[in-house]
């Protein structure tokens, strides 16, 4: 089954993470509140480099500025649900979870977020091209997709997050205030602020996260309470030459 649109054809280069001599890695952060008073906070990783962590990010690590769960995690083996490709290493070629339908890829840190369909898998074509080029290809579920939202009605509460591509193709991490969303509220709230694509980022009690500003670390996420558990993570870091 082929991806709806080819992994080497939708990569957009991520401005916020290219990184000058002369530009400090750090998150810029936002608020903003909609209409049906929702408020969510939007995190900026402004000239960083990106990488999927599969060991717990040490916050005192003076490189790492910025760092969120990603995919799932898999109650039974305490790994990484679909990730198929880390660094250039394939660890599986076919999808293990069936309701996953969106392709997170990022490579030499221009990322890209894609839609296959339901208990599909990528080709082994596109999963050798990520091999090749030592990038990271996971699965997760699809929020925003070509400015709609993909999620139907009913559903659990939680607080959500998600990596969103915006319309004019920045990046930002974006995070509800509330712990009472739906994925559908969160789409469309998340159409209503700009997003064109969305990834969601593993939330609930695996939701623990943390930036940094002025040199101080501050935790995000409300629940917390299976960061133990967790098993990988998005993580904005200073390029090698800061």
């Amino acid at each position: 089954m082929k991806l709806r649109s080819s992994i080497s054809l939708i990569l957009v280069l991520l401005s916020l993470i290219n990184c000058t001599d002369s530009s400090e890695a750090q998150v810029r952060i936002e608020k903003r509140k909609i209409k049906n008073g929702n408020v969510y906070t939007f995190f900026y990783p402004q000239n960083c480099s990106i990488v999927l962590a599969t060991q717990r990010p040490d916050p005192q690590n003076k490189k790492y500025v910025f760092s969120v769960a990603a995919a799932y995690t898999d109650l039974q083996t305490t790994q990484p649900l679909d990730l198929l490709v880390h660094n250039g290493k394939v660890l599986q070629t076919n999808a293990r979870v069936g309701f996953l339908d969106g392709v997170l890829t990022f490579i030499n840190n221009t990322i890209s977020i894609s839609h296959i369909a339901k208990g599909q898998s990528p080709t082994a074509a596109q999963i050798e091209d990520v091999r090749e080029r030592k990038g990271t290809l996971l699965l997760q579920e699809l929020l925003v997709y070509d400015g709609k939202n993909l999620k139907g009605g009913g559903g659990s509460i939680f607080q959500r997050r998600a990596l969103v591509e915006l319309k004019d193709h920045r990046f930002a991490v974006i995070e509800s205030i509330s712990d009472y969303v739906t994925m559908k509220q969160f789409g469309d709230d998340l159409i209503e602020m700009g997003a064109w694509k969305a990834i969601y980022l593993d939330m609930g009690d695996w939701d623990e996260g943390w930036y940094k500003t002025n040199g101080k670390v501050v935790k995000i996420g409300n629940r917390r309470s299976q960061t133990a558990r967790q098993s990988n993570w998005l993580v904005f870091a200073k390029p090698t030459s800061q």
